[in-house]
C-alpha cells in the first residue's frame, strides 16, 4: 500500500523527515493503568501527544483532524491484576474500572480534534498458549474468554455512549472487532497446507489501514 510505519515517540528527534507519517505513542506491556513494566501508562502517552501539538508545534489540531486515531488495549492491566493479587471475585469491578478509563482516553482523543478514532477490542485471551497449555494446546480457557465477552461488552456499550454524545453525523468511534477475527481464524483450517494446531501459535494477522496518527493515552479516572 505504500504506506510507512508510524514513528516510534522516542525515535522523533532521529526522524524529522518521517514525522508526515505519523507517530506510534504505545509502549509494550503497558495499559490503561501502570502494569509491571516501568514504561508511560496510556495517561503519559496522550500527555507526550498534547505536548508535541501545544509546546513543540510537531502537529496542529489540523494534523489530528485529518488522521486515523488507532487506540490499542491488550490486556495487560489484567495480567497486572492478577500478579497483584487480583482476585476472580474483583475481576468484574476491575473490568469496568479499565473500559471506564478507555473510554475517558478516547474521549479526551475526541477532544483534541480527533474526527476518526478506532480502538480495538479485547482478542480471546484465553486462547493464547499460556492459557492453552494445561489442555496440551486443545482449547482455549472458557473463563478467561467469559472475562474478555465481559470487556468488550462494555466496551461497545461505552463506544456507543461517546457516538451519541459527538453529535457527528458520521460515527467519531470505530471498535475493531479482533475477538471474531481470531476465533474465525482458529476454527478454520484454511485451504494451506501447514501447522494445524493453531492453539499452539498465532499466525500473524495483518490489519491494512490507511492511516497518519498511531495515538494512545488520556487523563486518569
Amino acid at each position: 500500500m505504500g504506506i510507512k510505519s508510524p514513528t516510534p515517540y522516542q525515535w522523533k528527534n532521529f526522524a524529522k523527515k518521517r514525522l508526515h507519517y505519523g507517530m506510534n505513542f504505545a509502549y509494550g506491556g503497558t495499559g490503561v493503568f501502570d502494569t509491571n513494566v516501568l514504561l508511560p501508562n496510556m495517561t503519559t502517552q496522550i500527555d507526550f501527544l498534547e505536548k508535541l501539538m501545544l509546546r513543540d508545534s510537531v502537529y496542529a489540531k489540523a494534523d489530528l483532524q485529518s488522521s486515523l486515531v488507532l487506540v490499542t488495549l491488550s490486556g495487560n492491566d489484567y495480567s497486572h491484576f492478577y500478579t497483584t493479587g487480583g482476585t476472580a471475585q474483583g475481576l468484574q469491578s476491575f473490568i469496568t474500572r479499565v473500559v471506564n478509563q478507555l473510554a475517558l482516553n478516547l474521549k479526551c482523543i475526541q477532544a483534541m480534534g480527533a474526527r476518526r478514532i478506532a480502538v480495538t477490542g479485547l482478542q480471546p485471551l484465553g486462547c493464547l498458549p499460556r492459557a492453552t497449555a494445561a489442555s496440551a494446546f486443545q482449547q482455549c480457557n472458557k473463563t478467561e474468554n467469559t472475562a474478555v465477552n465481559f470487556h468488550n461488552l462494555l466496551l461497545q456499550q461505552a463506544v456507543a455512549k461517546l457516538n451519541n454524545e459527538s453529535n457527528s453525523r458520521k460515527p467519531v468511534f470505530t471498535i475493531l472487532d479482533l475477538y471474531t477475527s481470531f476465533t474465525t481464524a482458529l476454527e478454520n483450517k484454511g485451504n494451506h497446507s501447514g501447522d494445524l494446531r493453531p492453539y499452539r501459535r498465532f499466525k500473524k494477522h495483518v490489519l491494512k489501514q490507511r492511516f497518519k496518527k498511531h495515538v494512545l493515552g488520556c487523563k486518569k479516572e
